[in-house]
């Protein structure tokens, strides 16, 4: 763009940039109208044809109609023949629907051009149709016609645009080129230094009054030379330092002048506004323009010789600028105003940091004033700068009074005298010197009207350097508490709250806490006995089944052994006679051995769910932690319900793999297992009912195990499933149901075993308790919760 710039600055006529921008423009002008009119020419010559081939297709369909339906084919060839005649059809195809004949011109290759246009008529007799013509056809013929035109209009627009040029250039001539080259040799005589010389030239039109107003100006310049250069000195400095925009208005000849500032203030250029008085009214804000206007008025009026006045104007980009407008006027010796003079500045920041900060305080005041609480702010001068009506109502002063920014000291003396202090004779308002300076406690007469009111002589100002509290009663029985919070620029800000309610009930809510503490006590008291009640049931239960299961061994062991005993004795009273005889010995031997095998089975069989019961009873009682194999000590826990299980139809089976070892703490998951066991067995199946119950266990990531207790039961309702877990929740209240066990279960898998658990039911599918639980438990607080063992502890085995 520069270099274009730069080429344009270097042509050395005005006849040549006047070429430069005639003969393009007309070319583009006379190219784009030449287009658009053979366009339109083109679309006509097109519509023409198509309506031509239209028409003939209508003649010819109905000429066909006979022909068609007598099947005449030398007069369908003939038609058709007839039809191509015409030079714009490049095919014609006729069918017969009747026959399912076809005819074709020229030939069978009909049509001859993919792109040719088409015009279809079916050929009807009597509203019955008996075949279609077909007509193809091409715009050849028709851009044959456009392109000769083009050629004619095209030498013909030449010549015309020769002509222009040649009368442009030669108009050009006459009415630009002798009176502009008479006015450059002027200045050029007068840039030599040859003096300022008019240019001989005399015209009616613009060139005429530009030189005439030229030499006008050459006239005038020599005069005013130097008073010019001595203004625009002046002005420059003005605008310089004041940073603003300089005005000038004559009253007297209504001219109006701004500098360059003033646009750009409002975000125009230098020469987008008009100078003129209109255009300063028509920026001013549609709301203030009446006072602006009445207050401009009045300057011409009075006799004042300075103004100010603060208004908004409108941006270039519709936002309005707060203008700051200062003026001198010039007065004649009537003391009528002929000049004003001035200077406009941009005052926005100003005027709307102002205008916020106006409006917060308008804010702060009315919120102070619905607050609760009463606020005073007093200064470093010991002066009350800001006050609620809260406050005076509190202190018992009048509003006004603390409206007027009195002393602190002042307030305090008042409210003495009217005895809000009563006998309290240690209020810190009493003694503290609230920034008053050293030497006395009010102002006036006042200071000195109570000694237990003035402060020491030589008490220093501005004594509080900390914040306190302190309560004060008034005389009615109100208690006040009073809030002081000293400021970093001295003085302090304080708050008096009424807490006669809170003070005199402070006494009920203390003994109702304690009350409600010993109620709490005694509840958890409560609870953890039956927690360890419903744990003592679970083993209670747990005894009676092995106690019972037990039985059958022993019984067996102890009747084989009464029978060998009485063998042996009828044994030995044979060998005693001398009548034992060889079959009896071997009979005795059989017996021996079989009751032999019988009493090591069963008492064998009594070791084992003695040895299993005491592992788990010893767990559930001792909460020791040890390592164990997870699928052995399932098998141990279920074989321990198994007296119970086997009173009723219900089975569990166990889905865990092999070598799963637990360092955890296995009585707690004894007592989950078991919980989850008699909550399915009294809540899962209606009577007379078979059920399943699934102990399913994976190892999933970060040394975690997910054990999932299943059961395909009625399942839980959804209004009572976020409810299972919370102490004393039962739905068989009446039927012996504790609402323990799945509390126990949820504090024993969170707490114990270090994990967590979820419960998902659908009513009547069942329902399944999840269980996710550390491999290697590590509780909150222990030392392996921050340092895990570096060697693994060896797997406790039990005594045989």
């Amino acid at each position: 763009m520069t270099r274009i710039v730069e080429a344009w600055r270097r042509i050395p006529t005005v006849s040549a940039k006047f070429l430069l921008i005639l003969v393009p423009s007309l070319v583009v002008a006379v190219s784009l109208f030449s287009a658009l009119f053979f366009y339109d020419r083109y679309k006509d010559l097109q519509a023409a044809l198509r309506e031509k081939v239209a028409t003939i297709a209508d003649i010819n369909a109905v000429a066909l109609s006979n022909n068609l339906w007598t099947f005449d084919v030398q007069a369908i060839r003939n038609v058709i023949q007839a039809i191509g005649a015409n030079r714009e059809l490049v095919c014609v195809e006729v069918s017969d629907d009747l026959a399912d004949g076809l005819f074709a011109w020229p030939g069978p290759s009909c049509p001859l051009s993919s792109d040719a246009n088409i015009e279809r008529r079916p050929v009807r007799v009597q509203n019955l149709q008996v075949g279609t013509i077909t007509l193809h056809y091409s715009h050849d013929v028709v851009r044959e016609q456009l392109r000769q035109e083009v050629v004619n209009t095209a030498v013909l627009l030449l010549l015309m645009l020769a002509g222009t040029i040649a009368a442009a250039l030669a108009a050009l001539r006459l009415t630009v080129g002798r009176p502009l080259g008479r006015l450059i040799a002027s200045i050029l005589e007068s840039e030599r230094g040859g003096g300022l010389q008019p240019v001989d030239w005399r015209a009616a039109d613009e060139l005429g009054r530009v030189i005439q107003a030229h030499n006008a100006m050459l006239a005038r310049l020599g005069q005013e030379e130097a008073a010019l250069r001595k203004s625009e000195q002046r002005l420059a400095l003005a605008i310089t330092a004041t940073r603003s925009s300089v005005w000038d208005y004559d009253l007297r000849s209504g001219q109006y002048w701004w500098s360059k500032e003033f646009p750009a203030l409002l975000g125009y250029g230098p020469s987008e506004l008009p100078m003129t008085a209109e255009t300063w009214s028509s920026l001013l804000h549609p709301d203030e323009a009446e006072r602006v206007m009445q207050e401009s008025r009045r300057r011409v009026r009075d006799r004042a010789m300075a103004y100010t006045a603060v208004y908004r104007m409108r941006r270039r980009d519709g936002r309005w600028a707060w203008i700051e407008d200062r003026a001198t006027a010039q007065r004649d010796p009537d003391g009528r105003a002929r000049r004003l003079t001035g200077t406009m500045s941009d005052v926005t920041e100003r005027v709307r940091a102002e205008l916020d900060l106006a409006h917060e305080r308008n804010v702060l005041q009315v919120t102070l004033d619905n607050t609760d609480q009463g606020i005073i702010k007093v200064d470093g001068d010991g002066r009350v700068v800001t006050a609620n009506r809260r406050a005076a109502e509190l202190l018992n002063i009048p509003p006004e009074v603390l409206a007027s920014n009195p002393r602190f000291a002042d307030v305090v003396a008042l409210q003495r005298r009217q005895g809000e202090f009563g006998e309290m004779g240690d209020d810190p308002d009493l003694y503290l010197s609230y920034g008053i300076g050293a030497g006395g406690g009010g102002s006036g007469s006042d200071a000195g009207m109570d000694g237990g009111f003035a402060m020491p002589p030589d008490e220093p100002a501005g004594m509080i350097d900390q914040p306190f509290t302190f309560k004060r009663r008034r005389p009615d029985g109100r208690i006040v508490e009073v809030r002081t919070n000293p400021l970093p620029e001295g003085g302090f800000v304080r708050t008096l709250t009424d807490v006669t309610v809170e003070a005199r009930s402070a006494e009920e809510i203390f003994n109702a806490m304690q009350e409600l503490e010993r109620a709490y006590a005694d509840l958890k008291e409560t609870q953890a006995n039956l927690v360890q009640a419903e744990k003592m049931a679970s083993l209670a239960l747990l005894v009676a089944g092995v106690a019972h299961e037990i039985n059958t061994p022993i019984g067996i062991a102890f009747g084989c052994a009464t029978h060998l005993s009485g063998r042996t004795g009828m044994l030995a009273e044979g060998f005693e006679r001398g009548t034992m005889k060889k079959s009896e010995l071997a009979a005795y031997v059989a017996t021996a051995s079989e009751s032999s095998r019988l009493i090591e089975q069963n008492l064998t069989r009594a070791a084992e769910l003695i040895q299993s019961f005491k592992r788990v009873a010893v767990d559930q009682t001792s909460e020791e932690r040890r390592r164990f194999d997870l699928l052995a000590y399932l098998e141990e826990v279920v074989t321990s319900l198994g007296p119970t299980l086997r009173k009723s139809r219900h089975r569990v089976a166990i889905a865990c793999s092999p070598g799963i070892l637990m360092d955890s703490f296995p009585g707690a998951l004894s007592q989950v297992v078991t919980n989850l066991v008699m909550n399915a067995l009294t809540h899962a199946f209606p009577a007379d009912s078979k059920g399943h119950m699934v102990i399913d266990v994976d190892e999933v990531a970060e040394g975690e195990l997910e054990i999932r207790f299943a059961d395909d039961g009625v399942g839980i309702a959804a209004e009572n499933l976020p409810k299972v877990f919370e102490p004393f929740f039962t739905t068989r209240r009446g039927s012996g149901g504790s609402g323990l066990g799945l509390h126990i279960v949820f504090n024993l898998v969170t707490q114990s075993l270090g994990g967590r658990i979820s419960v998902d039911s659908v009513p009547g599918d069942g329902t399944t308790f999840t269980l996710r639980i550390p491999k290697t438990v590590i509780l909150p607080g222990s030392p392996a919760a921050a340092t895990p063992s570096p060697t693994p502890v060896p797997l406790e085995t039990e005594p045989a």
